[in-house]
């Protein structure tokens, strides 16, 4: 067999309390719609997706969308990773067709030691295993360029990655992480094929992790995140494994910073000081593959305001069953912002054909303060 170090250490720095524990793996295993899940051993994986879909004004839209995944070795210490989406939507006539490209990932790694991974490129970063909300997750904030679906964990896989320099070195029970994202271009990029580096680069960045196992299931996280003209951000991630089949886990992160809404103002508008927020939840998945998990979160730099969405205080559920009868997959997330008292939610129904699955959709996301509801029947072929 291959060996694949670089990407199984990309997993254990998103999730070092995952990298050891077997049970912990089992727990985490939670509604993972990614689209290679049944093929990540493979160097190129592409997929295909057409879906068609209505909201409650009977408003259609079509889509064809084109998936690719490449993670090949390039000689003993190299390897190159490229991850690309392109998203094509029409609603009546083909000549009115819009084309979206996410050029999630191209980067290069090179070995400098077994033990030692420098990472150059655009990559995709994750930190935090939390779904609804992920308080340390700090470079994904408005990288999601085309939004295909309402599940959170779709939406985090088909983001932009930052461009950056990322060193990593791990040892027995330990591992640290230095990265600098430089600030590349400012202004909007509206073009369908644009890198957007005004969303995923717009100011100079550093964040420092680090993580140390002091038990077999008990791996904190500690980061440390700097961005140009800001005041730091400290965040830390804690997981355990209660028993084969239950995990609790919890995301902080603070510091000094404005509400996230004032930051489209001139600075001299800004109410800066201490700002806390955080994400905790527990997961239970059982022999029959049913998963269950609950979560709460705090967000302290979104002050609810008219005409903003950002969610304060909000509690989310998830019900995902792999296999509830043969071929079929049910996922089932709600979500609730207990301040503003808007109930978001999404169902999927997803029947396996071998390379090909049918999956139909339900979905209330929330426009400015108008609820959509939206209906989604699509296909995706593997290849």
């Amino acid at each position: 067999m291959k060996k694949r170090l670089p990407f199984c250490w990309l997993l254990a720095l998103a999730a070092p309390a995952m990298a050891q524990d077997d049970a912990t793996l089992t727990a985490l295993d939670l509604a993972d719609n990614a689209e290679f899940t049944a093929e990540r051993d493979k160097t190129l994986n592409m997929m295909f997706e057409a879906a068609s879909s209505t909201d409650q004004q009977a408003r259609k839209e079509q889509r064809a969308s084109l998936d690719m995944r490449w993670d090949t070795p390039l000689g003993q210490h190299w390897r190159l990773l490229l991850s690309d989406r392109l998203d094509s939507r029409f609603s009546h006539r083909l000549s009115e067709t819009r084309y979206i490209n996410t050029l999630r990932e191209a980067a290069l790694s090179y070995a400098l030691t077994p033990q030692t991974l420098l990472d150059v490129g655009r990559i995709n970063t994750r930190y935090g295993v939390a779904m609804g909300y992920n308080p340390t997750d700090f470079l994904g904030r408005g990288t999601v360029r085309s939004v295909t679906s309402a599940d959170p964990e779709t939406l985090r896989n088909n983001r932009l990655g930052n461009a950056m320099v990322r060193l990593q070195h791990f040892w027995d029970n330990a591992a640290v992480t230095a990265l600098w994202a430089p600030k590349i271009r400012s202004g909007t990029m509206q073009r369908s094929g644009s890198l957007d580096w005004q969303a995923s680069n717009p100011r100079e960045r550093v964040l420092l992790s680090a993580s140390y196992r002091f038990a077999e299931n008990f791996n904190p996280q500690f980061l440390l995140f700097q961005e140009q003209q800001r005041s730091p951000q400290f965040g830390l991630n804690l997981s355990r494994v209660l028993s084969r089949s239950t995990l609790i886990y919890g995301e902080w992160a603070g510091g000094r910073q404005p509400f996230s809404w004032q930051e489209t103002l001139p600075e001299s508008q800004w109410d800066v000081a201490w700002r806390n927020r955080a994400a905790v939840g527990i997961a239970w998945t059982g022999e029959n593959h049913l998963t269950l998990r609950l979560e709460g979160h705090d967000n302290g730099s979104a002050q609810p305001v008219p005409g903003h969405l950002e969610q304060h205080r909000s509690v989310l559920v998830q019900a995902y069953w792999k296999d509830i009868v043969d071929q079929y997959d049910l996922n089932l997330i709600a979500q609730r912002d207990v301040q503003q008292h808007q109930n978001m939610g999404f169902a999927e129904l997803r029947r396996h054909f071998g390379a090909v699955d049918l999956a139909l959709q339900w979905q209330k996301v929330y426009l400015a303060t108008t609820p959509e509801r939206r209906w989604q029947l699509s296909l995706d072929y593997w290849f």
